[in-house]
């Protein structure tokens, strides 16, 4: 889904203002790779991805941001997150976690009974947290390796594992198969919506990352990755912040 575009940030803004603020590091990082093989390609979409920031994902968040007073674009936000906590709820139970997989279908079923379809974040306020998840963690759970980081064209940082989880999350989305095409132009509204109050709500750590780092590219290769490592494996030392492709 387009909201996938930052969700990265979402997960990890902290890391992304450290990240943003500092100069790339040559240092050898935590990665087994020592290079980075679509790096010319990659930084072409950077540039593409970077003016389509600029020209039309900024401005267009600051007017969105300015006009849609927070709670409604907030309301939004929370609807479009529940219609996919479904895939959530298939990738955890895909990937053995029951747990997770629970909480997350009495999420969902919290906030579209008492909630008015999600526009409301009752789960929340009850203790049933967000559980983010997607095929991209399933296929790391089930040992299949990251592969080279890959930057989509308005999608943004990824990896060949993540890209493949990015593919199967849009076929088996469950979404697809139960909205009308009417609804589904709501919800494509809605997600784009979604993507615009979160480059409002990030817009200090976004515009310092791509418009204040010595370097853009790396600085959100490395947010990314690292971000992925410790939604993989749960915390983050010192050493995380180093960059993976960095070579001595």
């Amino acid at each position: 889904m387009l909201s996938d575009r930052f969700e990265w940030l979402k997960r990890g803004g902290m890391i992304l203002a450290l990240l943003a603020v500092s100069a790339c590091t040559d240092t050898s990082g935590l990665s087994s790779s020592d290079s980075d093989p679509y790096e010319d390609a990659n930084r072409a979409i950077h540039k593409f991805n970077k003016g389509l920031d600029k020209n039309l994902l900024k401005p267009a968040s600051e007017v969105y941001g300015g006009a849609v007073p927070s709670p409604v674009r907030k309301g939004v936000s929370n609807a479009v997150t529940n219609i996919n906590e479904p895939l959530a709820f298939i990738n955890h139970s895909l990937q053995g976690d029951f747990d997770d997989a629970g909480a997350t279908f009495a999420r969902f079923a919290v906030n579209t009974v008492f909630g008015f379809g999600g526009l409301l974040d009752i789960g929340t306020d009850a203790g049933i947290i967000e559980r983010p998840t997607d095929f991209g963690e399933t296929l790391a759970v089930w040992g299949v390796r990251e592969g080279a980081y890959i930057e989509l064209p308005v999608f943004g940082p990824s990896s060949e594992r993540d890209l493949a989880g990015r593919v199967v999350d849009l076929a088996m989305n469950p979404t697809r198969y139960v909205l009308s095409s009417t609804e589904q132009q709501v919800l494509t509204g809605a997600t784009v919506a979604d993507v615009l109050n979160t480059r409002h709500e990030f817009a200090s750590v976004i515009n310092a990352l791509l418009y204040e780092s010595a370097d853009s590219y790396s600085a959100a290769r490395i947010a990314y990755l690292q971000n992925k490592a410790r939604s993989l494996g749960g915390g983050l030392s010192e050493d995380d912040l180093e960059d993976p492709y960095a070579f001595e």
